[in-house]
């Protein structure tokens, strides 16, 4: 299959690690220059020498896409660097707050000030760097907006009530959005990942010898959720990739509006005894 990427140009946000530096390293095969951007300078530049192995050009920004004069400030020197945005990959994601991994707390016991924390990372970055890339890509009349969701906007997670809403609103806002921008031969669309080997898993794994009690009921929580699951394994951050490329592709031309669901064919009662884990 041609995916028509080699030449082209994207942004992926949160790009230094876990399903973000999949992502780029997905694109810099397919022939695609990249920006890679993450809020940890360094882990941007690490994966920016990576895909420039790959034989493509790589821009490593270290910026907060919370702030929109620094998103607006990436997108200006990603167009002075490659000369056109093709692609944005709204991937930047939050895995840690100063209570530990996210949203583990009855909603009656959480924190405000993470609250706006975890919908900063996850709204307010996904609006301003949509915002920033408009103006470009209408010009053009061409582009194509990948949004990261979650599963847990699809069921009722009890403990991670604030970051499914978050995640609601990107497949809500991507199903819009796209409503908006079609005239324009823009199309955006979200993809929605299951249990991948993250980030946020390799947090609750590094307690395996610091905090055996709560490694353990992490991995009883995973088992439950893997028994509900007809591949029966955790995905990895390479088929995240591959389905954000698909959808940034030639190949995918006509389609818009649509949240893939990339998690091992997870059923409706996924979540039913969450709490418990």
């Amino acid at each position: 299959m041609e995916l028509g990427l080699a030449g082209k140009s994207a942004i992926v946000t949160g790009a230094g690690r876990g399903i973000g530096r999949a992502i780029v390293l997905a694109f810099a095969r397919e022939g695609a220059d990249v920006a890679v951007n993450d809020i940890y300078g360094e882990l941007a530049e690490s994966v920016a020498g990576e895909s420039r192995a790959l034989g493509v050009n790589a821009l490593a920004i270290g910026a907060d896409v919370t702030r929109l004069e620094q998103v607006e400030g990436m997108v200006q020197r990603v167009l002075e660097e490659f000369g056109r945005v093709d692609v944005l990959v709204n991937n930047v994601g939050i895995a840690w707050v100063k209570g530990g991994p996210i949203s583990r707390s009855l909603f009656a016991d959480s924190d405000n000030e993470e609250w706006e924390t975890e919908l900063d990372v996850t709204v307010r970055s996904t609006e301003n760097c949509c915002k920033a890339v408009l103006e470009h890509m209408i010009g053009r009349k061409t582009g194509k907006i990948v949004n990261i969701s979650s599963m847990s906007a699809d069921f009722p997670i009890v403990r991670e009530n604030v970051y499914a809403a978050g995640k609601g609103w990107v497949n809500s806002f991507t199903m819009s959005l796209a409503a908006e921008l079609g005239q324009f031969g823009i199309n955006v669309n979200a993809v929605s990942p299951g249990l991948i080997r993250s980030t946020r898993s390799m947090l609750a794994e590094a307690k395996r010898e610091s905090d055996v009690e709560a490694y353990e009921k992490r991995m009883e929580f995973e088992k439950r959720m893997l028994s509900l699951c007809p591949l029966g394994k955790r995905g990895e951050p390479d088929d995240i990739a591959n389905a954000v490329v698909f959808l940034a592709s030639d190949a995918a031309r006509y389609i818009t509006g649509r949240i893939l669901k990339v998690d091992g064919g997870m059923p409706m009662l996924l979540y039913y005894a969450s709490d418990k884990g």
